[in-house]
C-alpha cells in the first residue's frame, strides 16, 4: 500500500472516529503543504482538505468547532503571563484572650 491509500484508510478512520465522538460536523482535513501538494486533494468523504503548516508530514488533523487545535498555544501565554500581586489583608486576633468557660487560667 502506497503513502497516498494509507493516509486515505487513516483519514476514513479519524474522520469516522470524529463522528462518533464529537457533536460538531468536521469543517476541513488539515494536512502538511508537501503532503497536500503530492497527493493534490481538494476533498476526502465530502470534507474540504486544506494546508496547514503547523501538521507534521504523514499526519492530518480535523478541524471542527469543538477542536483543540492549538489549544497549546493559550495555555502557554496563560502560564507565562506575569501574575500580579494580591494584599490579602489578614485581620488582627482578639486584643485580650477571651474569659469565660473556654478560657484556662494561667497561674504564675
Amino acid at each position: 500500500m502506497g503513502l497516498e491509500e494509507e493516509m486515505r484508510a487513516f483519514v476514513k478512520v479519524g474522520l469516522a472516529h470524529h463522528d462518533s465522538t464529537c457533536p460538531m460536523p468536521a469543517q476541513a482535513i488539515l494536512l502538511n503543504p508537501g503532503n497536500l501538494e503530492l497527493f493534490g486533494w481538494d476533498e476526502l468523504f465530502g470534507v474540504p482538505v486544506k494546508p496547514d503548516d503547523r501538521v507534521a508530514p504523514k499526519r492530518f488533523r480535523i478541524l471542527c468547532e469543538g477542536s483543540a487545535f492549538g489549544i497549546e498555544d493559550a495555555v502557554e501565554a496563560f502560564a507565562e503571563a506575569p501574575l500580579e500581586p494580591q494584599r490579602v489583608e489578614v485581620p488582627a486576633g482578639p486584643a485580650e484572650l477571651p474569659l469565660g468557660p473556654t478560657a484556662t487560667a494561667v497561674s504564675r
